[in-house]
């Protein structure tokens, strides 16, 4: 018995013979079902991938197309629909957004929908939750998520 079989308690001994052979599949279908499971590991990632950014892509499409007027829908011209123009014009508009509320007015009307939105009994705990972790994944400081909490959990003495 070697050493590491020692210490791990794990016995070199063979198998209790009961009749039955013991088989392994290294044959033909065993190298198959391998080869299926590695294509299967490779592909199903990429495939995950490109269905989510194609979903989103056209989820964003499908929400600011009822914007656009009809007239400037490339749609309207081409045969085929342009994936993504949705997605282009709604990054556009956010980052004109920012841009807009980052002056003296713009905060000054961020702080007065605030201000209504803490007003409301049930949207007031979603608002500042959410914003809270929005301006934890966002912060310019670049020092969230560095410390760690231990916490003691569900009973004394479970950590």
């Amino acid at each position: 018995m070697s050493e590491f079989d020692r210490d791990s308690g794990l016995s070199t001994a063979s198998p209790p013979a009961t009749g039955n052979p013991v088989t392994f599949h290294h044959g033909l279908i065993g190298r198959l079902r391998n080869y299926f499971l590695t294509g299967l590991i490779l592909v199903a990632p990429l495939y995950i991938t490109i269905s989510l950014t194609w979903w989103f892509i056209n989820w964003v499409d499908d929400l600011v197309r009822p914007f656009i007027p009809t007239a400037y829908r490339p749609e309207t011209y081409l045969p085929v629909k342009i994936p993504g123009l949705g997605l282009i014009l709604a990054l556009i508009a956010l980052t004109l957004l920012g841009f807009l509320t980052a002056n003296f007015v713009g905060r000054k009307l961020v702080e007065i929908g605030e201000e209504i939105l803490n007003r409301m009994p049930v949207v007031r705990p979603i608002y500042k939750s959410l914003k809270q972790i929005f301006a934890t994944l966002f912060a310019k400081t670049g020092s969230s998520f560095r410390r760690v909490g231990l916490v003691e959990f569900p009973s004394p003495g479970m950590w």
